[in-house]
């Protein structure tokens, strides 16, 4: 689970959150659950890997606003040998409310941009985590 609050340049005259923002808060959901699992990222791409985010698709369900602050529950539903897929939960902490649900998938790749496979210790981890519950 990660908290974030809505800064001020993340939203629009009306102060509610830019669509946009979404994709940054999943990737620093995405980092945290790696590293509360005791794997930073940074690692994996030390090991030449990366995962490019190859499909993103988020559900709006409310507005967040500027000073909001957020709860983003993080789960890899699926770990195969070349990528793998989290789904996440963005709730309002002061009271649940469902801000927006959302999927993202990755693909492995190389630092010459190719696909390929991930690591063998990595993949044993994600696997082992894969449809583990969300944090």
């Amino acid at each position: 689970m990660t908290l974030l609050r809505v800064r001020f340049a993340e939203t629009d005259q009306m102060g509610v959150a830019h669509h946009g923002a979404y994709a940054a808060w999943l990737e620093v959901a995405r980092v945290e659950w790696l590293r509360e699992r005791g794997h930073a990222y940074t690692d994996l791409e030390a090991a030449g890997v990366s995962l490019a985010v190859s499909e993103l698709r988020v559900s709006y369900r409310a507005a967040a606003r500027f000073d909001d602050l957020l709860r983003i529950d993080t789960q890899l539903v699926y770990a195969g040998s070349r990528g793998c897929r989290f789904a996440y939960r963005i709730e309002r902490a002061s009271d649940g409310t469902l801000v927006a649900s959302a999927e993202t998938r990755h693909v492995a790749t190389g630092r010459s941009g190719q696909a390929v496979r991930i690591p063998p210790d990595w993949s044993a981890f994600l696997r082992a985590c894969a449809g583990a519950g969300a944090s």
